[in-house]
């Protein structure tokens, strides 16, 4: 069970990174003269999706992958809640992820709202 949850976790992260990557790759069409990986570029992505620069698709794409963060962080509570030993970090480590889950979760929704996409 321990593994399914943490390849699913994997792969739900991945997708997610994937998400952020593609809004990066159609900044790069639009800005070619910048290097493709730089940190600022990485801070445009939120800008730049949320923009009406930003195709419909493509934001929706963004937000399906960014969607796949809040699983996974519910996956890593499972894990925590199933393999760790010690009571106090058993109950305070699932408590956070799925405390992060909620904020993400709760973040994405609330901005989709606002811009009504």
């Amino acid at each position: 069970m321990s593994l399914i949850l943490c390849l699913l976790a994997i792969a739900l992260i991945g997708v997610a990174g994937w998400g952020i990557l593609s809004v990066m790759t159609e900044l790069t069409k639009q800005y070619p003269q910048e290097p493709f990986d730089t940190i600022s570029r990485r801070f445009e992505v939120e800008v730049f999706i949320w923009s009406s620069r930003a195709p419909r698709t493509l934001r929706r794409q963004y937000i399906a992958t960014q969607a796949c963060a809040v699983p996974a962080a519910l996956c890593l509570a499972a894990l925590v809640w199933l393999n760790e030993t010690r009571p106090d970090v058993h109950l305070w480590g699932t408590v956070a992820f799925c405390a992060v889950s909620l904020l993400m979760a709760g973040r994405l929704a609330w901005v989709v709202i606002r811009r009504g996409v």
